[in-house]
């Protein structure tokens, strides 16, 4: 309800305005009056209403001292001047103290009620827009560290620098690469083989230990960022500005590798390497210097006497050497995460499909994937504070390796232990990401009628499309655009049922340009088509 307050030193004034007008029918309920602006400068202090309706000339403090004493303390609350006087003088003064409408008496009821239809309408719109602001700002310091890393770790996939998404996230993070070079430099580590015992956790703790490495020599360097953290491997990006020479760009990126490579060997006692890859003069050439670099660790078992790995160490190495499917099986963990039990059956039969191209692994070659696999899948736990143990009570990693002789036993092994997984995040993800949905479903209902496809959604939660469109689904068991469709095409059966417009003006406000194509929306929805209502 909005409130308001009347202040006039005329009391047959007041007494008509309070009494004659219809308050309730604009949602305003007047909650106190004055007679002069002292007495009304206490009022409003008091009652903080969101409209003031005022006269100008009145005795002790006129109209017009008492807004700007108002405007002056910060006081925003919206202003209607009725006065008898229409000198231009205090109508621009009117003006500057943000007065929403200045009326002539006598004014007809009729006039004053149109006026107040139209101002209670804007404080509706403001109240709504702040509210959409303040509740943006919230998802938006809630989603902040999903955001960072959805950002640093695009930066590695083909494309992705000309989304709206990196434009808006890394001009409000100032992450944006532009006018840089960059070079990607992988730092992969192993727990030596020597030990006797093996918990899929240590690795994760290590690789927690060694983004702390890469954490604190960018807190002392610029243009050091940790793009993404697996099992066994951090990428790091490493900006040099472009008045830089293409080769002092290359020389930081082999310095930080060089630095990051002894500190990881020398603390944590691991078997480590670090690929350079090759310098990107473009933002949009990142994923090259990455690929280049994850090329260079798939060809490191034929430099065993380096670890530090260059392109110019492998320029007599011709012949490719096959990589380890990383990104296929941090695919699966990612949508286990999400809770998405389809998406992971699919991502594991891709994955399984990509083993049986080409020459077909081995038994050895399976049994390192899946060590790989509990080392991605206990390090995003950890995340959530959660271990393998929680879901596997008997968990022990040679006991799994075990039971892979194949690809068919490597496929349903892994489905076994990611399905419990999936199923726990799934229940557990629900509260995480309801905030975001109900924002969602709500701006929906609000702005309909506007283009609010994904995107335009997306980048004011500063969330990329996909994981929107993916938790979209899982919460509400449809997809982002049936939703939107269902709520254009509930809207437009009210209007329709209120007989007030014809299907052509329907379709232009819920959204829809083309009225044919409406029609058959309809029809789809609803199983009949809008004419028929509409009679």
């Amino acid at each position: 309800m909005i409130k308001a307050v009347i202040i006039d030193d005329d009391m047959t004034t007041v007494q008509g305005l309070t009494r004659s007008v219809r308050w309730e029918r604009f949602g305003i309920r007047v909650v106190g009056t004055a007679m002069n602006g002292k007495e009304g400068l206490e009022q409003i202090e008091a009652l903080q209403p969101d409209l003031i309706l005022t006269d100008i000339f009145m005795p002790v403090m006129n109209g017009i001292d008492m807004l700007k004493a108002l405007r002056e303390a910060g006081n925003t609350a919206e202003v209607i001047i009725l006065s008898g006087y229409e000198d231009f003088k205090y109508a621009q003064s009117a003006v500057k103290l943000r007065v929403h409408d200045y009326m002539s008496k006598p004014a007809t009821l009729d006039e004053i009620e149109r006026v107040l239809k139209d101002v209670a309408d804007h404080i509706s719109k403001r109240d709504s827009e702040e509210k959409e602001e303040k509740e943006l700002r919230e998802l938006l310091a809630y989603n902040l560290p999903t955001t960072r890393r959805q950002l640093l770790k695009g930066l590695l996939e083909p494309g992705f620098c000309q989304t709206g998404f990196y434009r808006k996230v890394s001009d409000y993070l100032k992450l944006d690469f532009s006018g840089q070079y960059v070079t990607v430099v992988l730092i992969e580590f192993f727990i030596n083989r020597e030990r006797h015992t093996y918990r899929p956790n240590d690795l994760s703790l290590f690789a927690y230990a060694v983004q702390n490495i890469v954490d604190e020599l960018a807190g002392h360097r610029d243009g050091v960022h940790v793009a993404d953290i697996q099992r066994n491997l951090l990428s790091v990006v490493v900006a040099v500005p472009s008045c830089a020479s293409q080769e002092r760009a290359r020389r930081q990126g082999i310095q930080v590798a060089q630095e990051l490579l002894d500190h990881v060997r020398d603390c944590l006692k691991l078997q480590v390497w670090a690929a350079v890859g090759s310098v990107a003069q473009d933002v949009r050439d990142i994923p090259r210097s990455y690929a280049a670099a994850v090329d260079l660790l798939a060809r490191r078992e034929r430099m065993s006497d380096k670890q530090l790995l260059l392109k110019e160490d492998v320029r007599e190495l011709a012949k490719p050497v096959s990589r380890r499917p990383i990104e296929s099986y941090q695919a699966v963990v990612d949508a286990m995460m999400l809770g998405q039990e389809e998406l992971v059956e699919a991502r594991i039969v891709e994955l399984t499909c990509a083993l049986r191209e080409g020459d077909a692994p081995s038994i050895g070659d399976l049994r390192e994937f899946a060590i790989d696999i509990v080392g991605i899948v206990t390090l995003a736990l950890h995340e959530h504070g959660l271990q393998i143990e929680y879901f596997r009570a008997d968990f022990t990693m040679y006991k799994e390796l075990e039971l892979i002789y194949g690809i068919a036993d490597f496929a349903g092994w892994l489905r076994d232990l990611v399905f419990p997984i999936c199923r726990a995040m799934d229940e557990r993800s629900s509260q995480k990401h309801r905030k975001t949905i109900d924002f969602i479903k709500r701006y929906v209902q609000q702005h309909y009628a506007e283009d609010v496809t994904l995107d335009v959604i997306a980048e004011k939660v500063y969330l990329t499309r996909n994981y929107l469109s993916q938790i979209f689904k899982q919460e509400t068991g449809e997809n982002y655009n049936s939703y939107l469709t269902r709520v254009r095409m509930e809207k437009a059966k009210e209007l329709l049922l209120t007989g007030n417009y014809k299907v052509f003006e329907i379709s232009q406000i819920v959204g829809y340009k083309n009225n044919a194509y409406f029609s058959q929306l309809f029809k789809k929805h609803t199983g009949y088509y809008p004419s028929e209502l509409n009679k």
